[in-house]
């Protein structure tokens, strides 16, 4: 009985710890999309779209799909190149995109008729826009972490940086008592005369 319980505790564990590494590598991740044009508009099947990290040199690609759309799903976060070929074209280079947690940019290339040898380069230092999700959300490093003015250094205060987030007196409880409770939402307070 004893050597079941272990056995049955020992894989309970292996699937929680192999969940949590699944879950953490798709939190950690990010997404490249987008279509792929001629000049005249007409889509382009079947170009082939590398996306390259440049930090590490890890390289993804894919193919255009019949209305010449493209995705790349779960890459690291980091800086990227994207490269779109198809022969007969002139080849397509993006460099400066940075993917952070969860973004989702949209890169549409539009290729021109020449050699294979020729290409077109595009420099992206601009900030990637987010056009198709109404989420909200930034990415904060240490160093801006670090740097934000906390009341007593403590990281709780960083839930009170959230819009309508406010510290309440638990009710009860004496205003100076310095025991408060944490509330999410500021409620409306009826006064009236005695």
């Amino acid at each position: 009985m004893k050597r079941v319980l272990i056995i049955g505790t020992t894989a309970v564990l292996a699937i929680v710890f192999a969940c949590a590494a699944i879950w953490a590598q798709a939190v950690s991740t990010a997404q490249i999309v987008g279509t792929v044009k001629d000049q005249t508009g007409a889509v382009l099947p079947g170009a082939e779209v590398a996306a390259t990290q440049t930090d590490t040199g890890a390289k993804r690609t894919a193919l255009t799909d019949e209305a010449g759309y493209y995705s790349l799903p779960n890459l690291p976060v980091g800086p990227y190149r994207v490269e779109v070929t198809l022969p007969g074209f002139r080849a397509y280079v993006q460099t400066g995109i940075i993917l952070q947690v969860n973004s989702n940019p949209v890169i549409n290339a539009i290729l021109a008729v020449g050699q294979v040898s020729e290409q077109i380069e595009v420099q992206a230092d601009a900030a990637l826009v987010e056009t198709r999700s109404t989420g909200v959300g930034q990415v904060m490093d240490n160093q801006r972490v670090l740097e934000l003015p906390l009341n007593g250094r403590q990281a709780t205060e960083l839930i009170f940086l959230a819009g309508m987030a406010a510290p309440t007196t638990a009710p009860g409880l004496n205003p100076g008592s310095g025991i408060t409770r944490r509330s999410r939402f500021l409620l409306p307070v009826e006064c009236r005369e005695a």
